[in-house]
C-alpha cells in the first residue's frame, strides 16, 4: 500500500507541474497572448531594418513608377482592411518571389517583375500576398513556431540573431495547403473587385511551372502547399459575375521595367 500510495503522489506531482505549465487562467485577459497591434509593429520594422541589411532595395520613385499604379487599385477595392499596407522592391533578379512580413508589409524582388508578363500577374500575385495579411496567416505562423514570450523576448532584447531567423522564417514558403488556398481565393475575389481577371494568375503559374523543375502532380498530399497544376485550375475556374470585364493597367509593362531595373 506504501508503494502504491507514494506512486499516487508522484502522478499527482507530475500532474501539477504540467498544469502550471500548461493551464491558462481565466481571468487573464484574451490580449495577453496575442501579439499586439504596437508589438507587431516594432517587431515589423525590426524586420524591414535585417532585410535592408541583407539586400539592396529601389527606392520609392522606382517603386511609385512599378508598383504604386497596381497596388493603389487593388487597395481602393479592399474596404474595410487591416492595416496600411507597405510595398517594398529588393534589387535581385535571380529571385521570382514575393513575399509577406507583418504589419502590412509586402516585399517583392525584381525578378519577379521581369518575368511577369503584365502588371495584371503582378496584381493576382499581391493580391494573394494581401490575403496572407487579412486572412492573419503572419502573425499566427510567428505564434505556432515560436510562441509569444520569444517574440516578446526578442522585442525588448534587439538580438539580431533572432531577428534575422524571424525574417528567414517569414521569407520561406512555410504557410499550410489550406492557408495557401484560402489566401488564393482571397486574390480571386479582390481581382474582380479591382476588375481583374483571375484567370491572369493561371497564366503566371503556367509560365512558372514551364521554366521551374517541380514535384509530380499526384503528389500533392505530401505537399505543405496547393501545386501548380491545381492552382492553375482553380483560377480558371473561378466564377466571373455576369457582365465582368477586365480593365487593364494602363502601363507599357515591358518598357517600364526595362527603363527601370
Amino acid at each position: 500500500m506504501k508503494i502504491w500510495r507514494e506512486l499516487l503522489i508522484l502522478i499527482l506531482i507530475f500532474g501539477l507541474i504540467w498544469l502550471a505549465f500548461t493551464w491558462r487562467p481565466l481571468s487573464m485577459p484574451d490580449a495577453d497572448f496575442r501579439l499586439s497591434k504596437e508589438r507587431e509593429k516594432d517587431l515589423a520594422d525590426l524586420i524591414m531594418e535585417d532585410l535592408e541589411d541583407a539586400y539592396e532595395f529601389y527606392d520609392d520613385s522606382i517603386t511609385n513608377k512599378l508598383i504604386t499604379p497596381i497596388t493603389t487599385r487593388l487597395l481602393d477595392s479592399l474596404n474595410p482592411k487591416k492595416y496600411e499596407y507597405k510595398f517594398h522592391l529588393i534589387d535581385n533578379s535571380s529571385e521570382i518571389n514575393a513575399f509577406a512580413t507583418i504589419d502590412g508589409h509586402i516585399y517583392m524582388f525584381s525578378g519577379l517583375l521581369k518575368f511577369v508578363d503584365n502588371p495584371e500577374q503582378l496584381a493576382g500575385i499581391l493580391a494573394h500576398e494581401i490575403g496572407h495579411h487579412e486572412n492573419g496567416d503572419l502573425v499566427d505562423r510567428l505564434m505556432k513556431e515560436l510562441g509569444l514570450s520569444v517574440l516578446v523576448a526578442v522585442l525588448t532584447g534587439g538580438d539580431a540573431v533572432m531577428i534575422s531567423e524571424i525574417s528567414k522564417l517569414l521569407i520561406s514558403s512555410g504557410f499550410d495547403r489550406k492557408q495557401e488556398r484560402e489566401a488564393d481565393e482571397f486574390a480571386y475575389k479582390l481581382m474582380v473587385k479591382a476588375q481583374l481577371n483571375p484567370a491572369r494568375l493561371a497564366h503566371f503559374f503556367t509560365k512558372l511551372k514551364a521554366e521551374e523543375k517541380t514535384y509530380p502532380d499526384d503528389l500533392e498530399i505530401i505537399m505543405t502547399h496547393p501545386n501548380s497544376k491545381n492552382r492553375i485550375e482553380g483560377a480558371l475556374s473561378y466564377d466571373l459575375p455576369d457582365g465582368f470585364e477586365e480593365k487593364k493597367f494602363e502601363l507599357n509593362w515591358k518598357e517600364l521595367v526595362e527603363e527601370n531595373l
